[in-house]
């Protein structure tokens, strides 16, 4: 008899209620993004360089936007969803026939980054010059 391991449980990508919100907020976003004109609509087989840049600039000024993403397929727009959750930062809502709601999360969140970012710059190096210094050091002590 073979041995077939059990198939991994993944954490749901669309909450029922988003984070920092109440069900009823959350219902309201889900309809304001549906009735919402679609921002961008996305096909089978495209290329899909500039969507995180667009999606970060409609976000200065949306709340909640949706992508359009017929004939996509819905495997695809959850891959999308999850890329555009990481790469720009945003909660996605729903996903309904072939609709992608994202909303754009609380500006009080993005306010603490901003103001440790601030704090890191006035602390003398950046991360990245305090790194290229150590790897220098580093190198010039092995060899």
């Amino acid at each position: 008899m073979l041995w077939k391991p059990y198939a991994p449980i993944y954490p749901k990508l669309v909450k029922n209620i988003a984070d920092g919100l109440r069900f009823e907020e959350t219902k309201e976003m889900r309809n304001r993004g549906l009735h919402s004109p679609a921002f961008m609509k996305l096909t089978r087989n495209g290329v899909y360089v500039n969507v995180v840049a667009r999606v970060r600039e409609a976000f200065e000024t949306e709340e909640v936007i949706r992508l359009d993403c017929t004939h996509v397929g819905t495997s695809d727009c959850k891959r999308i969803s999850a890329k555009l959750r990481d790469l720009a930062p945003c909660v996605p809502i729903l996903f309904e026939d072939e609709q992608i709601i994202l909303w754009r999360g609380k500006r009080d969140q993005e306010r603490n980054s901003d103001i440790s970012d601030a704090n890191e710059k006035s602390s003398g190096q950046s991360l990245s010059d305090r790194l290229l210094v150590d790897s220098v050091a580093w190198k010039s002590h092995c060899c």
